[in-house]
């Protein structure tokens, strides 16, 4: 099922959008993720699109039908929650099919329905144990199956993950894109978290401010972020946001240690440059490069990530090279050889310079992608 939001807003009180003007197409058996951090509208999006928040402004489609003003029931689709919303007294057969009994399914299609959603969860040797009797992985996963019983080709799910613990999220991404592979699921997936999203979506729309970012496929928000929000959003370790300034028209010299051949002028201005942790190289001490102070260290198995401090007071991000032992107070010397994102004052993306820099007086790019 295909679905289309066209300047979707949600307000409660006059001129206080919660959400403003979101568009989107979403095809139909596509993994859509909604991202953002806390209390940028992505819960509230959701409830839109189910109808269990009224819309405000715009218009929602679902297979080129408008169901903005129409009810829960009549929009054909289901929703996971965070909660997992199941009856503490019913088995897990009764809590799939408690639904399709209230729609008054005839018993033997409910039997058929409810059995199927239970293998393919992989939950038949509990059919009959009480969610009390289950660990959280289990009890998402009646959630899943009283939605798969539902056979509705959309699908929403509000950070159904976000109760497990670290090991079994990931087991249950790897299990949530099979089945929505496998059924052909229209799923449209909330979450805060970018890995999530990342590793499990075709298409990400990343919330902020009451109002889309960018929307893009995974790498497209990773290797071209529309702003610093969605740049230091994606990737881990986050993108490290320097300040810089062009002095003159093609050179731009990042906390005031750093400089950079541009390879074409820049208006004389303030900017700040994303450059992601593994887009520079470490060096010793003594090279020739500018150096950086160490303030923490971070063991993260195969890398080692380091907390520095530039000559001015930035703080810097860097992967540490394996295995030196660095402690607090070390001086490396640091050299841009990565991607680097230019954004102008209000944050939007003006230039990309790609395939690693030079810094210096002989700084050159290998190509660059002009985003003004």
């Amino acid at each position: 099922m295909s679905i289309e939001l066209s300047g979707l807003g949600k307000t409660y009180q006059p001129d206080e959008w919660v959400l403003h003007d979101v568009s989107a197409r979403i095809a139909s058996g596509e993994f859509f993720a909604i991202v953002g951090p806390s209390g940028c509208g992505k819960s509230t999006l959701l409830r839109m699109i189910a109808g269990l928040t009224p819309i405000t402004a715009g218009n929602l489609k679902i297979n080129g039908r408008v169901v903005t003003d129409l009810p829960p029931k009549e929009r054909q689709l289901t929703m996971v929650f965070q909660s997992y919303a199941l009856f503490p007294f019913l088995s897990v057969q009764a809590n799939v099919a408690f639904g399709l009994k209230a729609r008054k399914f005839p018993p033997a299609e409910i039997d058929q329905r409810v059995t199927r959603a239970i293998q393919l969860v992989d939950l038949t040797a509990f059919r009959d144990r009480k969610p009390r009797d289950l660990s959280g992985g289990q009890r998402q996963r009646v959630a899943l199956a009283r939605a798969i019983a539902s056979e509705a080709k959309l699908c929403l799910m509000d950070e159904p993950l976000s109760n497990l613990d670290a090991q079994l999220r990931v087991k249950m991404r790897t299990e949530l894109r099979r089945l929505q592979q496998q059924l052909g699921l229209t799923v449209i997936y909330v979450t805060h978290d970018q890995v999530e999203a990342m590793t499990m979506a075709d298409h990400i729309m990343v919330l902020h401010d009451h109002q889309v970012q960018q929307i893009g496929t995974p790498l497209d928000l990773y290797h071209h972020p529309a702003n610093t929000f969605v740049g230091s959003f994606f990737g881990a370790p986050r993108m490290n946001l320097l300040p810089a300034r062009v002095s003159e028209a093609t050179e731009l010299t990042l906390a005031q240690t750093l400089k950079v051949a541009l390879p074409r002028p820049l208006p004389v201005a303030d900017y700040t440059v994303g450059i992601r942790p593994n887009a520079i190289t470490v060096l010793p001490a003594g090279t020739g490069a500018p150096c950086a102070t160490v303030q923490t260290v971070e063991y993260l198995g195969a890398q080692t990530l380091l907390e520095t401090q530039l000559p001015d007071g930035t703080a810097l991000e860097l992967i540490g090279v394996a295995p030196a032992d660095y402690r607090p107070g070390d001086r490396v010397a640091v050299q841009l050889t990565g991607t680097l994102y230019v954004f102008d004052a209000q944050g939007r993306a003006r230039m990309t310079l790609e395939g690693g820099v030079v810094h210096g007086n002989d700084a050159q790019t290998v190509s660059v992608a002009d985003q003004s």
